[in-house]
C-alpha cells in the first residue's frame, strides 16, 4: 500500500510540473537533444501529454492505494505488468511531438 501510494504522489507531482510548470528538463532525454534538435520539438505538446500521463497514472495507484485500505489484496505483478506496457504505449506515442524522428516529421507535416 505504501509503494502505490508513494508512486502516485510522485506521479501526480511529476505531472503538475512538466504540465504546468513547463519542467522539461524532467522529460527524459530532453536535456541531451542538441539546440537544433530541441527545436524540432513541440514542448508545449509534448509536456501537455507527459503531464497528463503523469495524472493518469498517478490516480491509478491512488485507486489501488484506497483500494487495499479497503482491505482487497491486489498482487503488484499484474500491476507492474499493465504499467510497463502502459508506459511503452505512452512512449511510443509521445515520438510525434519529437519532429526529429520518421513519425513526429509524418505527424507534423500532417497537421499543417
Amino acid at each position: 500500500m505504501l509503494t502505490y501510494l508513494v508512486l502516485a504522489v510522485v506521479l501526480l507531482i511529476i505531472g503538475y510540473t512538466v504540465h504546468i510548470h513547463k519542467w522539461n528538463m524532467l522529460i527524459a532525454g530532453y536535456n541531451a537533444r542538441t539546440t537544433e534538435e530541441k527545436e524540432n520539438i513541440d514542448t508545449e505538446g509534448l509536456g501537455k501529454f507527459l503531464g497528463f500521463y503523469g495524472y493518469i497514472s498517478g490516480g491509478f495507484f491512488l485507486l489501488l492505494t484506497v483500494l487495499e485500505l479497503l482491505g482487497l489484496t491486489i498482487p503488484p505483478n499484474p500491476i507492474a505488468v499493465i504499467f510497463v506496457i502502459w508506459t511503452i504505449v505512452i512512449l511510443y506515442i509521445a515520438q510525434k511531438y519529437d519532429g526529429n524522428t520518421k513519425m513526429g516529421k509524418n505527424f507534423n507535416e500532417r497537421k499543417k
